[in-house]
Parts: C-alpha cells; structure tokens; sequence
C-alpha cells in the first residue's frame, strides 16, 4: 500500500507538472518597435539658414540633381539667382498695384512702367547677391542664395531708372523706402519656394 500511495503520488506529482507547463499563458508578443522619426535633412538645411538669415533680406533657394559636381553648384546657384529675381518681380508689382490704387496715373502707362521694371530686372546681375549656403545631400546640390535689403532697394532704384520715362510721376513717392521696407515684410513672410527647374 505504501508503494500504492507512493505511484499515486508520482501520478499526481507528473499530472500536476504536465498541467501546469501545458497551461502557461503564451509570452506576450514584443512590442513593435516605434517608427524613426522621418528625417528631412534638405528641409532642416533650409530652416536653418531661413532662421539666421537676415529679416529683411531676401533669399533664393536652388538645387540641380546634375551628376558633375561642379556644374551642380553653378545649375543651383543660377536657379537661386532666378528665384531672387521672381521675389524681386513680385515685390515691385505689390509696389505698383499699391500705388495704382492710391494714385490718378495712366494705367496703361503704369503697366508699360511695370513691364519695363520686370525685363530689366530678368536681366540683372544681382549685384551684392551672395552664396549664404549651399550642401550636397544625397547627391543633391541645395544653394542659397542672399540679397540684402540695400541690394534690393538698389536694385528696384536702377530697374525703375530706365522705366522712369514711361511714367515719370511715380518719382520717389512710389519706391518710399516704408513703401519697399513693407514689400520686403511681405515677400519674406511668404513660404519658401525651392526652385528645381529653368
């Protein structure tokens, strides 16, 4: 009986370890690990320089994707030149509609006006326009480049110079510095436009 009471035991003893691994809650799956964080090193580059970059002056951002490094840097350069001249363009509508509005001028004359601004400025030089950055991420060439606010007034001043026969009273009443000043505000609040294309 004692032996009996001993196989009955070791029953149990068996029953009772085979139950007990059998039922054991299945470990809880790992957790899935946390997406990265999508990084944009391009965009970080821009906010940056956009940050530290002067108030009033106006920036130019372009990139080229070209395979020779160097013609990268001059594709970049000359589409962020452009884009400085498409902000310069806009500026000096703004100006204009803004005294349009507030002036007995000849529309037709003031259009001519504004049109001869907008070739002029096509063709400038930017003079005082400089490199404020540029980077090669990835293979793409990101150059920004800077106009300062004199550069700007300067600008506009020798544009509107050969477009002053057209219609000589705008004077100094149209390119008032307050006037230009608010045009800048304007333009820089604007978001920022990548230029990637001719």
């Amino acid at each position: 009986m004692k032996r009996k009471s001993v196989v009955i035991a070791l029953a149990v003893a068996v029953a009772f370890v085979a139950a007990s691994c059998g039922s054991a809650p299945a470990p809880a799956p790992a957790p899935a690990p946390a997406p990265a964080a999508h990084v944009d090193p391009i965009g970080d580059f821009i906010r940056d320089v956009r940050r530290n970059a002067p108030e009033d002056a106006l920036l130019g951002i372009g990139t080229s994707t070209h395979s020779n490094r160097a013609m990268a840097r001059t594709v970049a350069e000359t589409r962020a030149r452009a884009e400085i001249t498409r902000q310069l363009d806009v500026s000096v509508r703004n100006m204009i509609t803004d005294y349009m509005a507030g002036s007995e001028a000849e529309p037709e004359a003031m259009l001519s006006f504004q049109e001869n601004i907008t070739q002029t400025l096509a063709t400038s030089q930017l003079r005082g326009a400089i490199i404020r950055d540029e980077m090669n991420i990835g293979g793409e060439q990101i150059t920004i480049v800077m106009l300062s606010s004199s550069n700007v007034a300067n600008e506009i001043m020798t544009a509107s110079q050969a477009a002053s026969q057209l219609a000589p009273h705008m004077g100094s009443a149209q390119w008032a510095l307050d006037r230009m000043n608010s045009a800048l505000v304007e333009q820089n609040a604007a978001p920022p436009v990548i230029r990637n294309h001719d």
